[in-house]
């Protein structure tokens, strides 16, 4: 059976010959940074956001994704075998579907689609999509009259709840191909942009393209922030 990093912390405060202790303090970090890396993937498996991680390692966000996401991505972080069954969905990937549903609603449309799902993603709070998009200079205000057109018609009123677009759906699937495709342990925002953004001539893309924004753009952004596809 190995020592454990308990058993390494002792052999580093006891030993007394100092390259002794500097090898002991060399095994012990490996362990602890091992350890760190399964509980952040775990967290992430439950659901977790890299903000949640990052403010329980008590670093920022960008410095937590820096660290942790491409050894999780490459498969050098062992997963538990519950949570290979099944890739969650973020919970900020889930309120960006719901915000999604709230902009359909407030251009008059009682189908959310992919284009709403982009204003969904510029109303997150947080987040590599959103990150991505405002370094392009792509903002809320601007993709909504894209998506509205140049009209002055008062938008209609929607009653009841606002459904899912086939189109929307086929984003979500491809969003989760992306996540796939990434060898991510969660479908997260920057998914559902890559997804988004796959067809210029969708409606998302399209909306970015009355912006003089290129889809492609897009992607290789959100690839720079979280890294290319292993």
């Amino acid at each position: 059976m190995q020592d454990g990093p308990l058993e390494k912390a002792r052999e580093v405060t006891a030993a007394r010959e100092p390259l002794d202790a500097l090898r002991a303090l060399v095994d012990l970090r490996r362990e602890l940074d091992e350890a760190e890396a399964r509980h952040v993937e775990g967290a992430l498996h439950e659901g977790r956001s890299w903000a949640q991680v990052a403010e329980a390692l008590g670093i920022s966000k960008q410095a937590a994704h820096k660290r942790h996401a491409q050894r999780i991505r490459e498969g050098e972080v062992a997963t538990p075998p519950q949570a290979q069954r099944r890739l969650l969905v973020t919970g900020q990937a889930r309120k960006v579907v719901e915000l999604a549903r709230d902009e359909a609603r407030r251009l008059g449309s009682p189908h959310a689609g992919p284009e709403h799902l982009l204003l969904g993603l510029l109303r997150d709070d947080h987040g590599t999509a959103l990150r991505a998009l405002q370094s392009l200079g792509v903002e809320l205000g601007g993709v909504r009259r894209a998506v509205a057109g140049a009209t002055d018609e008062r938008p209609a009123k929607v009653n009841g709840r606002v459904q899912i677009s086939p189109g929307a759906r086929a984003a979500l699937e491809d969003s989760l191909r992306e996540a796939v495709r990434l060898r991510d342990s969660h479908l997260g925002v920057e998914h559902l942009l890559l997804a988004l953004v796959k067809d210029s001539h969708a409606p998302a893309g399209r909306a970015l393209a009355q912006l003089a924004v290129e889809p492609r753009a897009v992607a290789r952004r959100v690839h720079d922030l979280v890294g290319p596809p292993s």
